[in-house]
């Protein structure tokens, strides 16, 4: 007899959850992972009193409800699923990483929600269908807001100037999208907010200044510890006092002139130059010496 072809088996697919049940003697856990599953709804959390991070990416959540008894909640992840209106956030105190990227959230009423969440330092957003560059009302009351992440959405192109407006919006924030705020593009972007491109020109040029008196600085910080470790190698070898390197000492100045070139050669590359330009680039005189 032949054997059964491994196409002909029957593929089984492993159970997918469409509800969250069974955790009530689990009440010390601090981490849960319930990504790629079918799950509608995220009430039965209610006896996970010390849950810390709630990963629920890739399910079929249309709403958020069932946290309110999860008061230390600091990190959730509903990425990837049918959420078109945030809500049943704020009762989570001490919530500082949220994360909703590839969600349905189109209007500035969809997240004003976040308004209440006030300890929020992390907001992904990217990949929904948000629009309306009010927005921008509801980011300003996070104060605390430290990384934002709006890639993805229309409200990227609406929003004039859209980098230097939400760094300008948010003192706190730290990184933006695909790059972090540094400390010299927030002085920039405060000098643009107060007196526009100017001053913005203005400011940039005052931090070059900075930093080429700062290289300065430190040049001459260098040169000095070097003087001094010359000072004492030439006191250690019984040498004339002074803060030169001794073992440039046996050198002469005259060993680095340069002889003058001969006038023949000088006068051959003056002719040949004069010959070889085209009219206008001639090399002017006296170039060549």
């Amino acid at each position: 007899m032949r054997g059964a072809s491994p196409f002909n088996t029957a593929m089984t697919k492993a159970p997918c959850f469409t509800n969250i049940a069974g955790l009530e003697e689990y009440t010390g856990l601090r981490a849960l992972f319930l990504e790629g599953n079918a799950i509608e709804s995220l009430e039965g959390l209610s006896s996970l009193k010390e849950l810390r991070c709630l990963y629920a990416q890739q399910n079929a959540l249309t709403h958020i409800s069932g946290l309110e008894e999860l008061q230390h909640l600091n990190t959730l992840n509903i990425s990837q699923n049918h959420i078109s209106h945030l809500e049943g956030l704020s009762c989570c105190p001490e919530l500082q990483t949220l994360i909703c990227t590839n969600n349905q959230l189109r209007s500035v009423d969809s997240i004003s929600h976040l308004a209440h969440c006030t300890s929020l330092q992390t907001l992904d957003l990217q990949h929904n269908d948000i629009s309306d560059p009010g927005v921008m009302d509801v980011l300003r009351q996070l104060t605390q807001l430290r990384c934002l992440y709006l890639k993805g959405n229309p409200v990227v192109s609406a929003i004039r100037n859209y980098r230097k407006s939400l760094i300008a919006a948010l003192p706190e924030l730290k990184y933006l999208d695909e790059r972090p705020v540094f400390d010299d593009e927030r002085r920039l972007v405060q000098a643009w907010s107060q007196g526009g491109v100017e001053a913005e020109r203005l400011e940039r040029a005052a931090i070059k200044a900075e930093e080429q008196e700062a290289q300065r600085r430190n040049f001459e910080a260098m040169q000095q510890i070097r003087q001094e470790g010359w000072r004492k190698r030439r006191a250690a070898l019984g040498l004339t006092p002074g803060d030169t390197d001794p073992a440039l000492d046996e050198f002469s100045d005259s060993e680095y002139e340069f002889e003058r070139e001969p006038e023949e050669l000088v006068a051959a590359r003056e002719r040949l130059a004069a010959f070889t330009a085209r009219p206008g680039e001639e090399e002017p005189p006296g170039a060549s010496r």
